[in-house]
C-alpha cells in the first residue's frame, strides 16, 4: 500500500479510486427508486384515472387544442386503448427496469467490473430513443439528460479501456 490509503500501488503502477463512478451509481440508483416509485404506483395503486386526468391536463397546456374535435377523439382512443392490463404492463416494465437500475448503480458503486459494462450498454443503448424525443420535443432537460448519459457512457468506456490496460501491465509483471 502507497501512502494513500486509497490507491493500490503494484510495482510502477497505480490504481487509483474511482470517484465519479461512485456518483454515476448514485444517480442510477436514484433513477431506479423513482422508477420504482411509479412503477408501484401503477401496478399496486388505484390511481389510473388520476394519472390519465393529469395526462389530459398536461396535453391541453402542452398542444393547446382543448377544442379540437381530433384531440378529443384521440384521447378517448388513447383512453380505451390503455385498459388496465396495458397500465399494470407498463408499470411491471418500470418496475422492471428500475431493478436493472438498481443492479448497475449497486454494482458500480460496489466496484463490480461487469456492472461498469452493464451501465455502458443499457445507457449507450438508450441514447438514440433520448436524441429521437429531443428533435422532436425540443427541451433543456432532454438537453441535459442526454449530455449526462453521453458523459457517462464516455467516462466508463474511458474507464474500462484504462482498467483492461493497466491489468495487462500487472499481468505482464
Amino acid at each position: 500500500m502507497s501512502e494513500n490509503s486509497n490507491e493500490i500501488k503494484t510495482e510502477n503502477v497505480v490504481i487509483k479510486p474511482k470517484n465519479y463512478l461512485k456518483i454515476i451509481a448514485l444517480w442510477k440508483i436514484g433513477k431506479s427508486v423513482l422508477l420504482l416509485i411509479i412503477g408501484f404506483s401503477m401496478v399496486f395503486l388505484d390511481r389510473k384515472h388520476e394519472m390519465l386526468n393529469w395526462l389530459i391536463d398536461w396535453a391541453n397546456d402542452e398542444f393547446m387544442l382543448p377544442h379540437s374535435r381530433i384531440y378529443v377523439w384521440l384521447l378517448s382512443k388513447f383512453q380505451t386503448v390503455l385498459s388496465e392490463t396495458h397500465f399494470r404492463t407498463s408499470g411491471i416494465i418500470a418496475l422492471f427496469y428500475s431493478v436493472i437500475l438498481a443492479i448497475e448503480g449497486i454494482g458500480v458503486y460496489n466496484g463490480k467490473h461487469w456492472a461498469e459494462w452493464l451501465m455502458v450498454i443499457g445507457t449507450a443503448s438508450l441514447i438514440p430513443l433520448e436524441l429521437y424525443h429531443f428533435i422532436h420535443k425540443p427541451s433543456f432537460i432532454k438537453i441535459i439528460i442526454i449530455s449526462v448519459n453521453v458523459w457517462i457512457v464516455w467516462y466508463l468506456w474511458k474507464t474500462l479501456k484504462q482498467n483492461r490496460k493497466e491489468a495487462h501491465k500487472i499481468k505482464n509483471l
